[in-house]
């Protein structure tokens, strides 16, 4: 009798220490997974921090690309630019941090001459000097063959340069120079210290005169347009703060010159991490990498040591509990994962289409876009537009109602999806008007497919309406035209379309 209980008090033991054990060991295993989990969370997050941060830096550099090249185009498409002209061309388009002038050849011999014509085209009153490269003091303009004076300036910078500068004083300058001629192409200068004494680059645009007048020895260069941007603009600018204190970055070049100089640094530091990503980043004649490490505000944001300690020590002392705890928190995550995931794709097809036809909308039209446009110019494919409207749409809303154009605008965009193949997009970009995207397609074979769907409206009539027609317009993307160009192509052909008679195809120009 006298051993019973002992046996009893050791199986007691024995299941609370197994108890024990097992609570361990299913605490212990929750604890593995929530960590592993999390750290494939974060490094998730971290990834996508880094994806929305590169796309911002590349629409910047982008942006950049696109004003030079506009004030270029300004000046190859005009015999003789004032400096009232340049200020009200370019003035809206300098921001913060830039500066935007324009750099004439002048050759030694028509120094004088030059002046005097610069003054009768409104230019305030100057005087030619360089910058001696080694003192940095203004003096008289050495004897050379051609001289590239900066007459024209647009800043919102502290830059303390005037008009009447030669840049060729500065040899670094000089090669720049030498290397935009030489390509036909927009240049970018190595990192260089602004006269504010933060980091810049430095652009450069030639500008040649492309009329029969340009002598036979001569290449036709009439002059530069140039534009200093500071780093810290280009890289900060219009991200908000609470991102700029998530993420370290740097910006460093790759070119055999300078290989790894850094040129930027954010303000945000790095804290101990193995997260780590690096984008390339290519503009105009340079390559730079752009290195992302987390900061401490992002870890702490993403930080789960303190419900790994929560986990350690409720599941001590709960753990049947716990188990049940964890599994219940793992089912109803996954169930509101599916059903995040699930409302995500309403939204998104709520999103991207057009309540009324079905067809998709204007924002993702635009989105298709610039993604086909990538994509083509990446791969060298054939992209084409079909841009078309119905005719006298106005017409029959007025004397039919509006609820009769909308049936006309539905059965429309059926009849179209019928006709066309899987991967041709039709979107509806405005109250009658559409866009067909047809990846792939050459312009002969658009045009036939255009055709079609001009016969296939036109040919059968509408119920309670009778005959409908529309108007086409067909483009195909040349190399490297941008997106707004090859858009208004295709409208133009539209337009033109219907001011020689509607119910017809049009052809844009190339």
């Amino acid at each position: 009798m006298s051993s019973r209980p002992s046996v009893l008090k050791a199986s007691d033991v024995t299941l609370c220490a197994l108890v024990c054990l097992a609570g361990v060991a299913v605490t212990a295993l929750v604890l593995i997974l929530f960590i592993g989990s999390e750290q494939r969370t974060v490094g998730v997050a971290f990834r996508l921090e880094v994806d929305e941060r590169f796309s911002r830096l590349q629409r910047r550099f982008t942006a950049q690309d696109l004003k030079l090249n506009t004030v270029k185009r300004f000046f190859s498409n005009s015999d003789n630019v004032t400096e009232k002209e340049f200020l009200g061309f370019v003035t809206p388009l300098v921001e913060e941090g830039e500066t935007y002038g324009w750099v004439a050849r002048i050759l030694d011999k028509d120094l004088e001459t030059f002046h005097a014509k610069a003054l009768l085209n409104g230019a305030g009153d100057f005087s030619y000097y360089e910058i001696n490269p080694v003192t940095g003091v203004k003096v008289p303009l050495a004897s050379r063959p051609e001289h590239w004076v900066l007459l024209y300036l647009v800043k919102r910078d502290d830059v303390k340069i005037t008009p009447g500068m030669d840049v060729l004083a500065r040899p670094s300058r000089l090669a720049l120079l030498k290397r935009a001629r030489e390509t036909h192409q927009m240049v970018v200068s190595e990192p260089l210290k602004m006269t504010n004494g933060q980091s810049g680059v430095f652009f450069v645009a030639p500008v040649f005169q492309e009329t029969s007048e340009v002598p036979l020895n001569d290449d036709g260069l009439q002059g530069y347009v140039v534009s200093t941007v500071r780093l810290a603009f280009l890289m900060e600018q219009g991200i908000p703060i609470p991102s700029l204190q998530r993420l370290d970055v740097t910006l460093s070049t790759v070119d055999a010159q300078h290989q790894g100089e850094i040129i930027y640094q954010s303000s945000a530091r790095a804290a101990p991490s193995a997260l780590y990503e690096q984008r390339l980043l290519k503009f105009a004649d340079q390559n730079y990498l752009m290195q992302f490490r987390p900061t401490s505000t992002f870890l702490l944001a993403n930080n789960y040591a303190l419900s790994s300690s929560l986990i350690i020590v409720f599941g001590a002392g709960l753990t049947l509990l716990l188990t049940l705890m964890v599994y219940l928190l793992i089912t109803q995550r996954a169930r509101a994962l599916a059903l995040v995931a699930e409302r995500t794709q309403d939204l998104r097809l709520l999103n991207i289409t057009d309540h009324l036809t079905g067809v998709y909308n204007r924002r993702y039209f635009e989105e298709l876009m610039e993604h086909l446009l990538i994509e083509a110019n990446a791969q060298n494919r054939p992209l084409s537009l079909i841009m078309f409207d119905v005719d006298h749409f106005k017409y029959i809303n007025d004397c039919w109602g509006h609820q009769c154009g909308d049936t006309v605008l539905k059965s429309l965009c059926t009849r179209i999806r019928s006709a066309t193949r899987k991967t041709d997009l039709l979107c509806r970009t405005g109250g009658e008007e559409f866009a067909l995207i047809c990846p792939d397609s050459e312009l002969e074979d658009t045009r036939l497919l255009a055709e079609k769907l001009r016969v296939l409206i036109s040919t059968l009539p509408f119920d309670e309406l009778g005959q409908v027609t529309c108007s086409f317009g067909v483009a195909t993307w040349t190399p490297s035209e941008s997106f707004d160009a090859f858009i208004r192509r295709a409208d133009a052909a539209m337009y033109s379309a219907k001011s020689s008679g509607r119910d017809q195809v049009q052809l844009a120009n190339s």
